[in-house]
């Protein structure tokens, strides 16, 4: 099973194969295949299936006390073993990883690492992207204590950070302890040159004019301080030669080359021919369609935290596998029809449950939010409903005062209409009012115009007049005091003087002998003349508010 069975490609032929058994060991041996490996019939149907044989598995780490190789009794037994693994790779590791040890899993854990603990073996995945191939590697490498090294690719790499990549893998296999695994994927090979590179590892164990002389006698005498510590009767001869060869020897004993390909394309096909070291130095393990209870398994364990009933998550489980099955189905009619390939990986059906959650998630949001529309809408509703059974309440309540109130009201309208009766003639009186204000104002007017008129007369005048107050002297008032007989003008502006001042005229006998009496303000005069603060008093007089009487 182990040499043939896994080195076939074709569904028919490991069918042939299986038929091929049950027949030699009936021949040959004279026992029944199906009685021989009763152990593996899942269904107990008497018959064991092709399918039942890949429970027949052999590992060396099921018992962590001893090393023996042996039959696998209770695949669950195993499965605890190699998830108890996981996890403490996931808890030492920067990039742990989420699997699901279904069988598939662990059978193909069980192949790797079975190949790398074999002198000088290395191995060959095939199989399409998503199928498992880094990541069980990966956990194969640890679980059999090998250091794993993997280059890591960028846009700038060319060739010489891959012979970089390999002196450091190779001096690291050699002079290290433990042994090591270089995984190296397709997605990888930037250059063909890299493949020619690994097609040398796998046949010598060296690639030509990989060190230089420097790094060939460093390597040489680290070589020298572990032949050293052997036997004597094992250790070299001393020589740089010897020294190189027993480097190359190291390498090949503790360099374990995993390749990871996908037959998608001629790519794989075409490489094959040009490189034969990949085929004839390599253990082939086909990594083929995930079977029905890997389906399973998987979509219950991607879905075992969304939250839903028992019977829903089974029923999603089953859609999924249908789903993914029914487009493998797909794919072949396609080829049969079309002669065209249409790959249906196991990515392809993780991508299928993460967009189901996704989807699910989206539209459990959406019903959500209209759920809690619909809740705040309803409790709105139950609200107003509230508040309107209140108001009705208040409603009925308030019916006594509303009619009091409206009889208030009625009774104020007839106020309201009796005083606007009022109102309406007061308004007539007022407006009569304001017909006659009108007028006196329109008279005022003229008054005023009339007024400002004389006012512009007058303020000349005045000007004059106090233009020519200023030019007076006390020795003016002097000489004007000491007149017997001055002349009218002078008269005219004192007797105008006693007026605004407010002094009375003397009465005196009039000059003709009429014996009637005159008024006569010369003598006022010379008395107001006489005293001290005269031009003082003209100066400050109030001319502003002179008293109307006055004014003539």
């Amino acid at each position: 099973m182990r040499v043939f069975y896994d080195r076939l490609v074709d569904d028919s032929d490991r069918e042939w194969l299986v038929q091929c058994l049950h027949t030699v060991l009936q021949e040959k041996m004279g026992s029944d295949f199906d009685t021989v490996f009763a152990a593996l019939d899942a269904d107990k149907d008497g018959t064991v299936t092709e399918d039942d044989l890949h429970s027949l598995l052999f590992c060396d780490f099921l018992d962590s006390k001893s090393s023996s190789y042996i039959e696998v009794l209770h695949l669950d037994a195993l499965r605890k073993t190699v998830e108890a693994h996981l996890d403490d790779f996931n808890n030492m590791s920067k990039k742990p990883m989420n699997l699901v040890l279904f069988r598939f899993a662990i059978e193909h854990v069980s192949r790797i690492g079975r190949i790398i603990k074999q002198p000088r073996n290395h191995a060959l995945l095939v199989g399409v992207g998503g199928s498992g191939r880094q990541s069980l590697t990966n956990l194969a490498s640890y679980m059999a204590d090998y250091e794993l090294f993997q280059v890591e690719i960028s846009k700038s790499y060319t060739s010489v950070e891959w012979r970089e990549d390999l002196k450091r893998i190779l001096r690291r296999s050699a002079e290290g302890v433990n042994p090591c695994v270089f995984l190296f994927t397709d997605t990888q090979i930037k250059q063909e040159s890299f493949l020619e590179d690994i097609n040398n590892l796998l046949n010598a164990g060296e690639v030509p004019n990989l060190f230089a002389v420097d790094e060939r006698a460093e390597i040489c005498e680290k070589m020298r301080q572990i032949d050293k510590a052997k036997e004597k009767s094992k250790q070299t001869d001393g020589t740089p030669v010897s020294l190189f060869n027993f480097f190359i020897s190291r390498v090949r004993d503790q360099l374990h080359i995993v390749l990871a390909m996908s037959p998608i394309g001629d790519a794989f096909r075409q490489r094959l021919r040009k490189f034969p070291s990949l085929v004839n130095c390599c253990t082939i393990d086909w990594f083929q369609s995930w079977p029905d209870d890997a389906l399973e398994v998987v979509a219950e364990r991607f879905l075992e935290d969304v939250e839903m009933s028992e019977a829903e998550r089974s029923g999603c489980v089953q859609l999924c596998k249908v789903f993914h099955q029914s487009a493998r189905g797909l794919s072949v009619r396609f080829l049969s029809t079309l002669q065209r390939h249409n790959y249906v990986t196991p990515t392809s059906y993780l991508e299928l449950i993460s967009t189901y959650k996704t989807l699910l998630a989206k539209k459990r949001s959406e019903v959500s939010k209209q759920k809690n529309r619909y809740s705040v809408g309803l409790q709105k509703l139950a609200s107003a409903a509230d508040q309107v059974t209140g108001m009705q309440s208040e409603l009925s309540a308030l019916q006594p005062q509303l009619k009091e109130a409206g009889k208030e009201v009625a009774e104020m309208m007839i106020v309201i209409e009796q005083e606007s009766k009022d109102v309406a003639e007061q308004e007539k009186i007022v407006k009569a009012d304001e017909a006659v204000a009108n007028e006196q104002a329109m008279v005022a007017r003229g008054i005023k115009e009339e007024c400002d008129a004389d006012l512009a007369v007058a303020v000349p005048i005045l000007e004059s007049a106090m233009a020519a107050l200023n030019t007076l002297t006390p020795q003016d008032i002097t000489v004007v005091k000491t007149m017997k007989s001055p002349p009218a003008g002078v008269k005219l502006v004192m007797e105008a003087i006693c007026i605004l001042k407010d002094i009375k005229p003397d009465r005196i006998p009039e000059p003709g002998g009429t014996g009637r009496k005159i008024e006569d303000f010369w003598g006022p005069s010379k008395r107001l003349l006489g005293e001290m603060g005269f031009l003082k008093s003209l100066h400050s007089y109030d001319k502003d508010n002179i008293n109307p009487t006055l004014v003539k």
